[in-house]
C-alpha cells in the first residue's frame, strides 16, 4: 500500500494501512497525493459503517500523525473509533511526532506494538526522515548509455540510444519521484518536456528544478508548455533578468562558486521545499557535479547493445579522481535485461 504511493506524497512520507477484524481485512489504504487524507484515515474511509471498526487492529508502516497540519491529528481519530490494537512499522522520527502517537494510543487503552516490517519499509522511511532531518533527499541520476558509456555522439545526436522499454521503465522511474534536476545543456539541446508519458500516469509527471545560471533560456522551450506543472529556475544572484511572468515559475537566487552554482545549496533548498526524491537527468557535467559532492543515493544505468567509442560524449565527465581510494562506491543491487539492453541499479555503501 505504501509503494503506491511513492512519488505523490510530498511533503508527507508514502505511508501503508490495512485495517483488520477477526482475521480479515477490512480495508487498504494510503497515502493520497499531496499528502491528503493520510493513509489511516484513506483506510477508514473505505469502512462505511464506522461501528465495524470498534475492536478492529490498524497495521501502518508508520506512526499515526499526532499533529495539527494539512489535516486533524490521525491518532485522535483512531483512538475516537476504539481501535482494540495499533501495529507499526516505525516511530516516525519527525520531531512534531517521534512517539507522541505511541504514549497517546497507549493512555488511550489502545494496544500498540512496533515492529519492523522489513527492509523496504525501513528504507522508504528513512528516506522520508533523512530528507526531513538532514536537508538531503534521496537522489537517483537515471543514465541512459551506449555499452561503452557514451550518451551521445559528438554533434550531441542522442535519441534512442536505448529500447522502447527501457524508455518506458525511465518514464514509470519519473513518475516515481517528485521532482527532477535539469541542468540548460539538456535543454537546449534536446528541447524535452521531461514529463511522465505512460498511460494513466500523465499526472505523476514531477516538478522541475532547472539550473538555468545565466537565465539564457527561451520562452519557446517545450518544456515551459505545461501551465500546470511547478517549474524552479536556480540561478546566479549576479543575474537578475526574469523572461517568465508565469504562476506556475518560481526564480530562486544562488551564490556562485568558481562560476557554478553550489550543487549543495541547492539540494538543500529543494530539500526545505518538502521534496524527499529527486531524479536527475542532466547532462554529464551536473552528473559529475553531483557524484563529486556525494549527493547520489543510487544510479540507474540503461545500456544498450551499441559502441559508439571516442566520438562520443561520456555519461559522466571529470571526477578529478587522481586516487584509487577516491573512487566513488556503489554496490550492484539489481541488473535486468530489457531485450537488448541493460538496467543496472546502483546503491551508494
Amino acid at each position: 500500500m505504501a509503494l503506491r504511493a511513492v512519488g505523490t506524497t510530498y511533503p508527507n512520507p508514502p505511508v501503508g494501512a490495512i485495517i483488520v477484524k477477526n482475521d480479515k481485512i477490512l480495508s487498504r489504504g494510503w497515502t493520497q497525493p499531496n499528502g491528503v487524507p493520510h493513509a489511516e484515515i484513506h483506510a477508514i474511509s473505505q469502512i462505511k459503517n464506522k461501528r465495524d471498526i470498534e475492536g478492529a487492529h490498524l497495521y501502518c508502516t508508520l506512526e499515526p500523525c499526532s499533529h495539527e497540519g494539512k489535516t486533524s491529528p490521525c491518532v485522535n481519530k483512531i483512538i475516537d473509533l476504539k481501535f482494540s490494537k495499533v501495529i507499526i512499522s516505525q516511530v516516525d522520527k519527525n520531531p512534531l511526532v517521534n512517539s507522541t502517537s505511541v504514549n497517546k494510543l497507549r493512555s488511550a487503552g489502545i494496544n500498540v506494538v512496533i515492529k519492523n516490517f522489513g527492509d523496504q519499509v525501513r528504507n522508504l522511511n528513512n528516506i522520508f526522515f533523512k530528507s526531513l532531518n538532514n536537508n538531503k533527499p534521496f537522489i537517483t541520476l537515471k543514465i541512459a548509455s551506449t555499452a561503452d558509456g557514451k550518451i551521445a555522439t559528438k554533434l550531441n545526436e542522442s535519441k534512442w540510444i536505448t529500447n522502447s522499454i527501457s524508455r518506458m521503465i525511465g518514464h514509470k522511474l519519473r513518475s516515481l519521484n517528485e521532482c527532477m534536476i535539469v541542468g540548460t545543456g539538456t535543454i537546449t539541446k534536446d528541447n524535452p518536456v521531461m514529463d511522465c508519458r505512460l498511460d494513466g500516469l500523465s499526472n505523476r509527471s514531477p516538478d522541475i528544478f532547472i539550473l538555468d545560471r545565466k537565465l539564457i533560456l527561451k520562452r519557446n522551450l517545450k518544456i515551459f508548455n505545461n501551465k500546470n506543472r511547478k517549474i524552479y529556475i536556480f540561478h546566479s544572484d549576479k543575474f537578475k533578468k526574469k523572461i517568465y511572468k508565469l504562476k506556475n515559475i518560481n526564480y530562486i537566487k544562488i551564490k556562485e562558486v568558481n562560476n557554478v552554482l553550489d550543487i549543495k545549496t541547492i539540494i538543500r533548498k529543494i530539500s526545505n521545499l518538502g521534496y524527499t526524491r529527486i531524479l536527475v537527468e542532466g547532462g554529464a557535467k551536473l552528473s559529475a557535479s553531483l557524484l563529486i559532492k556525494n549527493q547520489i543515493d543510487e544510479i540507474a544505468w540503461f545500456r544498450a547493445s551499441k559502441i559508439m567509442g571516442n566520438n562520443g560524449i561520456n555519461a559522466i565527465s571529470e571526477l578529478n579522481i587522481e586516487n584509487i581510494d577516491h573512487l566513488k562506491k556503489f554496490k550492484l543491487i539489481n541488473t535486468k535485461t530489457i531485450d537488448n539492453d541493460q538496467l543496472s541499479i546502483y546503491r551508494k555503501k
